[in-house]
């Protein structure tokens, strides 16, 4: 095929656009991204289907939104690493590399945005379902509250990026800490409403809250924006928060199994 012809279909701003991202992504952000990525995913994945096997005893209504947010965080983690795919063609040639971006990358990114924005929402859930069952136990109600947390995950970010724009990065990291002291709270509380009072100590639920605390704290993507060494350093503690929550999923599979 005369490639002249696809380079005919395709605006110079946008062949621009693909070799300014060629050039500022290394070798070393290649590395990176295909080990951590991959393994972000499987991990999700492992957690997801040990949490299945605890619900399917157990019934618990927290565990499967826990399970849901896992598998969500396994479909993000794959469909950014087909985006990390889509820019390594453009190592290869600008041209394809860019058709392969359009045609492959750019659904692969809105799914792992949407994959995301749903894990959040439901590990949100996890934490606040015993005070919506207190009020109401209607499915229609559970509906309509989770889609409220969807909308307040949306908006929250929202709201972040516009005090970051307007007044800075201090003021956004100063709503972000309210945002993450009201996480803590919610999990303070959820653990004393079931019995677990001071609990909040276990290895689990500190890889739990790393995990509100890298998914929640938008001051991490400024970061990661800015150095491949907070890359390094944020995908580490999000791998380290999964296999601390693997590792406590597992534990309490076993006792339930024997």
């Amino acid at each position: 095929m005369d490639l002249s012809v696809l380079n005919s279909t395709i605006p110079q701003e946008l062949l621009d656009l693909s070799t300014e991202i060629n050039s500022s992504y290394t070798a070393t952000d290649i590395v990176l991204d295909l080990i951590s990525y991959p393994l972000m995913a499987i991990l999700a994945l492992m957690i997801y289907l040990e949490i299945s096997k605890i619900y399917s005893i157990s019934q618990y209504q927290g565990l499967k939104h826990f399970k849901n947010a896992f598998l969500f965080f396994g479909i993000g983690n794959l469909s950014f690493l087909t985006v990390v795919i889509s820019f390594i063609m453009l190592k290869f040639s600008i041209l394809i590399g860019t058709y392969f971006f359009l045609i492959v990358g750019v659904p692969a990114l809105v799914l792992a945005l949407f994959g995301f924005w749903i894990a959040r929402s439901e590990l949100l859930y996890t934490i606040t379902w015993r005070h919506l069952d207190s009020v109401s136990t209607k499915r229609t109600i559970k509906v309509l509250f989770f889609i409220g947390l969807m909308f307040f995950v949306f908006i929250d970010l929202i709201i972040y990026s516009l005090l970051s724009e307007a007044y800075g990065f201090a003021v956004g990291m100063v709503y972000k800490g309210l945002i993450f002291a009201l996480i803590l709270l919610l999990i303070k509380s959820n653990l004393r409403s079931s019995g677990r009072l001071g609990s909040i100590k276990d290895p689990y639920y500190l890889g739990l809250i790393m995990l509100f605390t890298l998914n929640f704290l938008g001051i991490f993507a400024d970061l990661i924006a800015e150095s491949s060494i907070a890359t390094i350093f944020i995908n580490g503690l999000t791998i380290t928060a999964y296999i601390i929550i693997l590792k406590g999923i597992r534990k309490w599979s076993r006792i339930l199994t024997i």
